[in-house]
């Protein structure tokens, strides 16, 4: 069996070479990469066919589910799952889209490397996604525990996780709860009280790959969405951004959508909810409810 070590530098492995001063590292690294490797392929939804180069028998991957879609209540979708670690090269892979309107989205594959769409709909995490509100987020690859959902009493805040949990609705609160941060944040939860007030909906969790954010409703007074998660690309080390909530009054107060490890999360526009960003971010959710962001594949060898 061939080392997986072996593409570094010459003369040196993967994660263990000492370089001199003046030599130039690698570009397109991260810090979850061995270091050496290279960033080879960039995989988007509705591909379903690799081609590796020949003797190259291992295959270092990242994957990144589609986040969950915006659903009614207002609810924002959760964010996609991720995973990374060797497999052996295959010629074939699935990339999850995003969730449709209250759908989950759909997981990503590589080998043996899986990760799961996120959550939507008050549907749970899985594989390392983030939960829809009042639902868990899921354990990862890893086997890294999700965060549970909010909880009616409090503050309707969920846990974090590997998936975050989502948010909750606390009766008589004007604050939707916030989805958990995590790998994976979980969606942010509806404020419906009614009354004359300013409704604010939950925002969306933030990690890697942020949930969607809350909507906002019932008031006649004004009404803020929630915005959505951040996330980080992880080739690069910035910072993706979740869209902004919708402010105003009647049927105002949209979510953001979340960050995705690609792409920022859209703002909401008055009544409609904020796509998530390319790379898992889940969808916001208001009048008009938004799709979650597509999955992505990275393959470094």
């Amino acid at each position: 069996m061939a080392n997986p070590s072996r593409r570094g530098q010459v003369a040196g492995p993967v994660s263990g070479q000492i370089h001199g001063d003046g030599e130039t590292p690698f570009a397109n690294t991260s810090a979850i990469l061995p270091y050496g490797l290279q960033l080879r392929q960039t995989i988007l939804a509705g591909t379903t066919s690799v081609t590796i180069p020949a003797g190259i028998t291992f295959v270092y991957a990242i994957a990144v589910g589609g986040g969950g879609g915006g659903a009614a209540g207002p609810n924002g979708g959760g964010a996609g799952g991720v995973a990374w670690g060797w497999t052996i090269a295959t010629s074939s892979c699935v990339v999850g889209a995003g969730g449709a309107v209250s759908a989950t989205g759909g997981y990503t594959r590589y080998g043996n490397i899986i990760a799961g769409g996120g959550g939507a709909n008050n549907g749970a995490g899985t594989l390392g996604s983030g939960g829809a509100p009042a639902s868990a987020g899921g354990t990862n690859y890893w086997g890294i525990p999700g965060g549970a959902g909010g909880s009616v009493t409090g503050t309707g805040n969920a846990a974090n996780g590997a998936g975050g949990g989502g948010g909750n609705t606390v009766t008589g609160s004007q604050t939707g709860g916030a989805g958990g941060d995590g790998i994976s944040g979980g969606g942010g939860a509806n404020c419906n009280t009614s009354g004359s007030g300013t409704n604010t909906g939950g925002k969306g969790g933030s990690g890697l790959v942020g949930g969607g954010g809350g909507g906002a409703g019932t008031t006649t007074g004004t009404r803020t969405g929630g915005a959505g998660g951040n996330g980080i690309n992880i080739l690069t080390g910035a910072i993706t951004t979740g869209g902004t909530g919708s402010t105003g009054t009647n049927t105002n107060g949209a979510g953001g959508g979340g960050a995705g490890i690609a792409g920022n999360g859209s703002n909401a526009v008055t009544t409609v909810g904020g796509a998530g960003g390319l790379g898992g971010g889940g969808g916001g959710s208001g009048v008009t409810r938004a799709v979650g962001g597509d999955g992505i594949l990275y393959l470094f060898y």
